[in-house]
């Protein structure tokens, strides 16, 4: 039935207009918390689909695309001024969650905080309202782009799959888990870690980078087909005087 509903949706919205994106402001909040989006899933695009793979990890497959198609919504990439090297008016970041079903591996839908004017995506807390399996899905962390071509922020290095604890209170994990708080094991009962993904750079010159909890960045080489490790990086708090949220401190620098 969910699957008849989902598909009479997807007919309706082709008729009127292809749809790229949700907003923010149009999902539905996780026990009416503001900061805990539900997307709808999965990301109906020809160019990220859905991956039947049984693996422990997420597949490379399912990254890279949607990692791509991030960058070729409106204003995901490109959208600097090349006079200031500053963002334009319509460069805008995308959030997506990236999980996995009992059968396959997917993306939900682009977050989008608001149309026609440049802001950062908020990834959904939330989880996701899969179209086939619901919402008790394993949310393996959350992808976005940086539509200038920057590198992964302190704040960026913070971001990972929330969960409710016991006495009510949100927290951010460092392995796959739903929403309800179960967690994602492997074949040894292993808890299987949580990633981020940014994509960036150009749409001609990509750059991709993933990171886990504990900081280890690693970028993805297209000519050996692998994630390669680059640092490790901790988030940096502003200063007193600052004006700005200071980039991470890595060691070794971080640089593609």
């Amino acid at each position: 039935m969910r699957r008849l509903v989902f598909s009479v949706l997807s007919m309706l919205l082709a008729c009127a207009s292809p749809r790229r994106y949700f907003l923010y402001s149009d999902l539905p909040k996780l026990e009416g918390h503001r900061k805990h989006a539900v997307a709808p899933g999965p990301w109906e695009s020809a160019d990220v689909p859905v991956v039947l793979a049984d693996l422990p990890d997420v597949p490379n497959d399912l990254v890279l695309s949607l990692l791509r198609g991030l960058m070729m919504l409106p204003g995901g990439a490109d959208a600097c001024d090349p006079s200031t090297g500053r963002p334009r008016a319509d460069a805008t970041e995308y959030c997506v969650a990236v999980y996995r079903t009992p059968e396959d591996w997917r993306a939900s839908w682009p977050i989008r905080n608001f149309a026609g004017e440049r802001s950062f995506c908020e990834p959904p807390f939330g989880g996701v309202d899969d179209a086939d399996f619901g919402r008790e899905v394993f949310i393996f962390g959350f992808a976005h782009n940086h539509p200038c071509g920057t590198g992964p922020s302190s704040p960026d290095l913070r971001v990972f799959p929330a969960m409710k604890e016991r006495d009510g209170s949100w927290t951010m994990v460092g392995y796959a888990v739903t929403p309800a708080g179960n967690p994602a094991r492997d074949a040894q009962g292993q808890l299987i870690p949580a990633w981020a993904w940014l994509a960036t750079g150009h749409v001609d010159d990509p750059v991709f980078y993933k990171w886990n909890m504990d900081g280890q960045v690693f970028t993805w080489r297209e000519d050996k087909k692998t994630w390669e490790f680059l640092a490790t990086c901790e988030p940096q708090e502003p200063g007193a005087i600052s004006a700005g949220i200071p980039p991470p401190r890595c060691a070794p620098g971080l640089r593609p």
